[in-house]
């Protein structure tokens, strides 16, 4: 095996100038298809993170009930302080848990005495809240909330409604929402900030306030949810599985990140599409250019062909050494493509190349490439498995060639 492998290398060394160009047809491909899952899997892995970092979690759990909506009644299946205590607590055990975030979801209408609009607030932790997901809440003016006495009667909103509402920190505005017991409660607020998501629709009805400053306005001591924290997302799956054994018959649900937000589902279903039709292109195109120049290779070589034959070698001999030959330059092909792929990904991620804001977002979205090394690896083991193929699909002609009209061809 060894000594024919020997010679096919001398014989990709020899034929210098056509392994050069199908080993850069497969170097294309490669460079195409490396960069392409890059993209994706960066895709994927910022919308992942974006999701669970901008205030969903990791999980959410609540009372049975509360998800799937159809409450009679403002937080009619809402945790109480003893609940939530034991929740913190059983949470507490789990050293897979990094923050534990409670929030009070609740509906409304917010004025400034001209305008009325609508809004979808929260009361939150301000110190828990930063903590866990102030790394994703920008602030385009102001300040965030503040956990002392001081900050009490302060809410941060959306900067699309402080537009319509023509207010900036340090302007007063007025909430208006039903309590749990169905009587209407209003309450006047200082604005200390105002939160830019990049999305406009968001930004029109995000309001934000300290959780006891929310209880008040509902009358209230309970919380909707808590959203949880993992130390690894890699890990959410199996850390969830071990918080539904342990509050089994506690009369809390929990909702994984994926169940929460389908909409990773959905973008994650589109990518493999769109990865497996593009795969299959790059594929063919491999497969015909291998093709085609083995074809060529084995008119051209008809004379050393024959001479094979007629010394006694059998043409699955011959054609081995095509398919070896094949392999060699999808080999060399491949890993000058990832060498490619892998410096163009370093020269993208160092440019900060930024891209046209996607719809549904007024800010632009940062270009930027991960490197996976197992899809990475299974892309450069597959082209040159079909350059093989190609080669040895081809290489079938030469077992239909008399030696003699081998001999002849000049």
């Amino acid at each position: 095996m060894m000594q024919w492998l020997t010679l096919a290398l001398r014989n990709v060394h020899r034929n210098g100038r056509r392994s050069l160009l199908l080993g850069g047809t497969i170097g294309v491909g490669t460079l195409a298809l490396l960069l392409f899952v890059a993209y994706i899997a960066a895709s994927l892995d910022g919308l992942r993170e974006s999701t669970i970092r901008s205030g969903l979690g990791h999980a959410q759990l609540a009372g049975t009930g509360q998800f799937d909506g159809y409450a009679e009644q403002q937080l009619q299946y809402g945790l109480d302080r003893p609940a939530l205590a034991q929740l913190e607590t059983l949470l507490a055990q789990e050293p897979q848990v990094r923050r534990v975030v409670p929030r009070l979801l609740f509906a409304g209408l917010v004025s400034n005495g001209a305008r009325t609009l609508n809004f979808e607030g929260s009361g939150v932790m301000p110190d828990r809240e930063r903590q866990a997901f102030g790394a994703f809440q920008a602030l385009s003016a102001g300040v965030p909330l503040n956990a002392k006495p001081a900050g009490r009667y302060q809410v941060l909103i959306g900067k699309e409604m402080a537009r319509r509402l023509s207010v900036k920190p340090g302007d007063s505005i007025t909430l208006m929402t039903t309590t749990v017991s169905g009587s209407v409660n209003a309450m006047d607020l200082e604005v200390a900030g105002l939160v830019a998501t990049g999305v406009p629709q968001t930004d029109l009805y995000l309001l934000q306030m300290p959780l006891e400053t929310a209880q008040e306005l509902l009358r209230t001591t309970k919380v909707s949810s808590v959203a949880v924290l993992y130390q690894d997302t890699a890990q959410a799956d199996s850390v969830s599985s071990r918080l539904r054994a342990a509050m089994d018959g506690a009369h809390v649900e929990l909702r994984t990140w994926q169940a929460l937000a389908p909409l990773y589902s959905q973008v994650l279903a589109l990518y493999r599409n769109q990865f497996l039709v593009f795969g299959v292109v790059i594929c063919i195109i491999v497969f015909l250019g291998v093709a085609a120049m083995t074809l060529t290779t084995i008119y051209e070589r008809g004379r050393e062909i024959g001479t094979m034959r007629a010394m006694g070698i059998g043409h699955a001999q011959v054609r081995r050494l095509f398919v070896m030959e094949g392999m060699l330059q999808g080999v060399f092909g491949a890993f000058a493509g990832a060498l490619l792929a892998f410096g163009a990904i370093l020269l993208i991620n160092a440019a900060h190349i930024e891209l046209a804001p996607p719809p549904g977002r007024n800010a632009g979205v940062l270009l930027q490439m991960l490197w996976v090394p197992s899809y990475s690896a299974a892309i450069i083991c597959a082209l040159p498995l079909v350059a093989m193929l190609a080669a040895w699909t081809i290489s079938r002609r030469i077992g239909r060639m008399p030696i003699m009209s081998s001999l002849s061809i000049q």
